[in-house]
């Protein structure tokens, strides 16, 4: 791959030159010239690479020195912050990239004479590079090199990478756990006009930066010396382990020799394997393994029994014709959260978001708070819990809901008519096993009219069929729940409600809170 992004740079001086150079060029190879009337005149600065590895390419200057939204390239920042050294001959000078984008030397390099010459450029201009610790941003050693190069003519500065990146790719049931993934290698690097020297330096583990790109690729990065793998490990008793996982070696093959401006990518898996759901399993998630959904994924993920985990990492659900995002009819699985996810089913088509089956049971946890689910249910249908099927109006009981250890947005809908829906819990006038919530951010917002309406955690309501269930077992403790009711007459926490019979109660007497703050849809707290 060779990508090429050219910024043109010809300063105003340089053009007048050109113009006056007409009348008087010198003739002949190699003829002295006049000192100080032929500057070196450079066009553009540019980033590029070619190998026959994975490219860790450039898509063309744009801010210092950084990678682009994949990772897979590099750009300049143009800001004044970054500074290239260059060589014409005996003479050097340090050229600073200003916002333009321009470029400002500390000192005009002149042509002294005709004759063709080699212009080398550098980035960094400091004579030694730190390569030890990466995490908050990557280490970069860059290099241009113009060869047969003459006065009458402007340059381009193609700079390419001069150290090879290694990227770590993290799967498996434990990859949430990872604090830390360190490489080993050379620490530092002398910097021999962009050329990486490495005589003398120590070797160690050098720590590397997590990041999570646009495209949703979550990683582990550091830039570090080219070379043979034994070369690097003078410390190590194999080259298959010159990667280090929570300080733990992990073994790695097919890679012998790191490349310069080559990007190196490693997939590890911590922990148990993961399956990737598809459009070929989906319809049949049982047993006990472990399965994963990241990105976008537009199918029902039906579970048929024994005890699964499903992993959403970032993953974006969005069902378009009646059924659930996710259905449980049988079994207990559990729903690990991982980032950012979206599970949702098209207003006007009917089914939960997550719909549990009367006696199954699901767990839904993640790492920390940070972690974060937003569900929504389709047309009667629950955020997490039960549903209204489409013509019969009939709402359908469900099982167990528990959440922990997560950031959950639950939101409800309403029906054409029949049953509304909980936010989490029940539908209609059918029931819901028990609800329990710890060390939790929970939003539950239950889907009404200005008549009928669904708790925000509990119970739903039926226009057709009759009330709703009134008694219920839940469990909150250590979480922070923010909840808003369908209508007036529900509860926050407990019944759902109607105009002719209203629920009497903010929330349900017999609900277990402890350590816990409830506030309502105005953010005002709220007690039992």
């Amino acid at each position: 791959m060779n990508k090429r992004t050219l910024i043109s740079i010809i300063p105003a001086a340089a053009l007048l030159l050109l113009a006056a150079c007409t009348q008087d060029e010198p003739g002949g190879q190699g003829n002295e010239l006049p000192y100080g009337e032929y500057p070196l005149q450079i066009s553009g600065v540019t980033l590029d690479v070619e190998s026959s590895a994975e490219p860790w390419s450039a898509d063309g200057p744009q801010t210092r020195v950084a990678e682009n939204d994949k990772g897979t390239g590099s750009v300049w920042q143009w800001d004044g912050s970054e500074m290239i050294g260059v060589r014409l001959g005996n003479e050097t000078a340090t050229y600073t990239l200003n916002v333009g984008p321009s470029l400002a030397p500390d000192r005009q390099l002149y042509w002294t004479s005709t004759a063709p010459a080699t212009v080398t450029a550098w980035y960094p201009t400091d004579e030694t590079i730190d390569l030890s610790d990466q995490t908050n941003g990557l280490a970069y050693q860059l290099k241009a090199e113009v060869p047969d190069a003459t006065y009458d003519k402007e340059i381009t500065l193609n700079f390419t990478h001069q150290l090879a990146k290694v990227r770590v790719v993290l799967n498996g049931t434990q990859a949430a756990e990872v604090s830390t993934v360190e490489v080993y290698g050379c620490t530092t690097c002398t910097n021999n006009e962009g050329a990486p020297v490495t005589d003398g330096s120590t070797q160690d583990w050098i720590k590397m930066k997590h990041t999570t790109y646009a495209d949703g690729t979550a990683c582990w990065e550091a830039n570090v010396v080219p070379g043979a793998i034994g070369d690097q490990l003078r410390a190590i008793t194999t080259p298959d382990n010159f990667i280090r996982v929570n300080g733990q070696p992990a073994t790695v093959s097919g890679i012998t020799e790191l490349t310069a401006g080559a990007m190196h990518t490693i997939n590890l898996t911590v922990g148990e394997e993961l399956i990737p759901i598809t459009e070929a399993n989906c319809s049949n998630i049982s047993g006990t393994d472990n399965y994963i959904v990241s990105g976008s994924f537009g199918q029902t993920i039906t579970v048929t029994g024994g005890s699964p985990t499903i992993y959403l990492e970032n993953a974006s659900m969005n069902i378009t014709n009646d059924g659930h995002a996710i259905n449980i009819q049988n079994g207990n699985p559990t729903i690990h959260i991982s980032g950012n996810n979206n599970i949702s089913v098209n207003r006007y088509n009917y089914g939960a978001g997550i719909y549990v089956a009367e006696g199954s049971r699901v767990t839904i946890t993640g790492t920390s708070v940070d972690d974060v689910l937003e569900v929504t249910g389709g047309s009667g249908g629950s955020g997490i819990g039960g549903y209204t099927s489409n013509n019969t109006w009939e709402s359908h009981p469900c099982g167990d809901i528990t959440i922990e250890n997560i950031t959950v947005r639950a939101t409800s809908n309403i029906p054409i008519t029949g049953g509304y829906p909980a936010a989490i819990g029940a539908c209609g006038n059918h029931t819901v096993g028990s609800i329990t919530i710890s060390n939790a951010v929970v939003y539950a917002n239950g889907g009404g009219s200005n008549d009928y309406g669904g708790a925000g955690i509990g119970g739903g309501i039926n226009s057709l069929y009759g009330y709703g269930q009134t008694e219920f077992d839940i469990i909150i403790a250590d979480s922070e729940v923010h909840v808003s009711k369908g209508c007036p007459y529900a509860s926050y926490i407990g019944a759902g409600g109607m105009r002719n019979k209203p629920t009497n109660y903010k929330i349900i007497p017999s609900a277990k809170i402890t350590n816990s703050h409830i506030y309502d849809e105005s953010g005002n707290e709220i007690t039992q």
